[in-house]
């Protein structure tokens, strides 16, 4: 029977989302069209006063009793292009207006907006006219392949609304008001749903949690979180379990992205490690804490590279494969494809940055008064690095390559205290602040909630795993 079991659920504890007025809006309308106008325009007018998705006073008050066209092209996001064009039909004939067309294009490589207005029959002179509609519109002077415009026109290729979705959470609205084009950028309605999921390593986290269904960004953060106390390069083990509850967005039911972890555990060769994000009242800021309020966060980052592989550990004896002598070898190695982001280990400045003979291309980092870090073989740095240049742990500011006396792409990685090396792998670091005493009650006011579900869900798998164990045939 495989060592692994996967177990998720991905919905616990989920928020009632109120349902969104216009899809029944949708419907109503396309569903009462026959029965006579008159009807649907009373229908349209009561779903949008009550159940508008932003906010009514940021409407302006419309003389028709039937929504405007550039009110429906706020809420077009959420819906498809037929579905939107068959609302706009209703809607300038309830108006006796001339029908006006939505079209919709997605950016290709080389595109800038003159070739699309182009494309979309839109007469040149409304680019310069668009361009002056206000300041949010400058965020089309950046648009980039797969990104999706609408455009709404009437008979005559004259621009009615236009609308662009900046990110994931706000849009950019292009309405014409009055005879001239008016630019704002709204948000949309996100919604947060906590999900959670669980593993046991079999071969490789990003198998397990492939597996899991978690995505690469959770997993990646969830090394980070706990990359204080474990080596992911190095101490992973076979049998090494993990539970993770965690944030998604939605927009209109659908899932956009991953948000924050909520809380964590991480069995690693026997030991649990147990982490709870908690967002300090005073400062705003969120970190993560062990259950009793100490920092997950060290001063420094036990690795600075993700996911490599450890090919030489600290010695005082080592063959050196360039060399073809036993020598010392004062740092690890990190064996890794040349190009890898190489992140500081912890807050401090740039002390060198240059060649520095059989290193390679070196940065070296000094933290405080008594700590430095050493990067050496590099491929290439963060340009905007220079000698005095602050870093924060974690901060990209080199990159993995094979400069200098080395035989393949890696890193070599260098831990001075005082000027002596120590091996990065087992020195102990220092830790960072811990939640402060005066926070202590409403942190673990704060943090009970979460930490009890993760209890639940770590005895559920616990539970899964020794039944699935139990029911294993006996191997021969």
């Amino acid at each position: 029977m495989p060592m692994s079991l996967i177990s998720k659920d991905f919905r616990f504890n989920q928020k009632k989302t109120q349902k969104r007025g216009f899809l029944r809006i949708r419907w109503a309308l396309l569903a009462m069209t026959g029965a006579g106008i008159g009807a649907v325009i009373a229908s349209t007018q009561t779903e949008s006063t009550q159940n508008s998705v932003l906010p009514t006073d940021s409407l302006p008050a419309f003389k028709s009793v039937t929504k405007s066209s550039h009110e429906l092209a706020r809420e077009s996001f959420s819906l498809s292009l037929p579905e939107l064009q068959a609302r706009q039909e209703i809607i300038d004939d309830a108006n006796n207006q001339t029908p006006k067309q939505w079209r919709e294009f997605e950016v290709k490589s080389g595109d800038s907006l003159a070739i699309l207005f182009k494309r979309a029959d839109i007469k040149p002179q409304q680019l310069d006219e668009l361009m002056k509609s206000g300041e949010d519109v400058k965020t089309l002077r950046k648009i980039f392949p797969k990104d999706t415009i609408r455009v709404l026109t009437d008979d005559t290729g004259i621009l009615q609304a236009l609308r662009y979705d900046i990110d994931h959470k706000s849009y950019l609205m292009v309405e014409r008001k009055n005879g001239e084009l008016v630019a704002e950028t709204y948000s949309h309605v996100i919604e947060t749903r906590h999900t959670h999921a669980s593993g046991v390593i079999d071969s490789s986290l990003f198998q397990a949690a492939q597996d899991a269904g978690i995505s690469e960004n959770v997993i990646m953060e969830l090394a980070n979180v706990f990359g204080w106390d474990i080596d992911f390069a190095l101490d992973i083990r076979k049998g090494d379990s993990f539970t993770v509850l965690y944030e998604e967005l939605y927009r209109n039911g659908e899932k956009i992205s991953d948000g924050d972890i909520l809380a964590a555990e991480f069995t690693n060769d026997g030991k649990t490690y147990r982490a709870v994000r908690y967002t300090n009242p005073q400062t705003g800021k969120s970190e993560y804490f062990t259950p009793d309020g100490k920092s997950m966060r060290k001063a420094f980052l036990r690795t600075p590279v993700n996911f490599a592989r450890i090919s030489s550990r600290f010695t005082t004896s080592r063959y050196h494969p360039v060399l073809h002598k036993v020598r010392s070898h004062k740092g690890v190695d990190y064996a890794a494809k040349t190009g890898t982001p190489v992140y500081a280990a912890g807050d401090g400045k740039v002390i060198f940055k240059g060649k520095k003979g059989g290193y390679g291309n070196v940065i070296m980092l000094q933290h405080g008064n008594k700590y430095t870090t050493v990067y050496a073989h590099l491929n290439s740095y963060n340009r905007k690095l220079k000698v005095g240049s602050k870093v924060s742990q974690g901060q990209t500011i080199a990159y993995v390559g094979m400069t200098g006396l080395a035989t393949g792409p890696h890193l070599h990685y260098e831990f001075r205290v005082n000027g002596v090396h120590r091996n990065p792998l087992t020195v102990k670091l220092p830790e960072s602040t811990p939640v402060p005493e005066q926070n202590m009650a409403e942190f673990e006011q704060a943090t009970a909630p979460v930490l009890a579900q993760l209890d639940l869900v770590s005895r559920s798998q616990q539970i899964a795993l020794a039944s699935t164990t139990e029911d294993s045939p006996a191997e021969n």
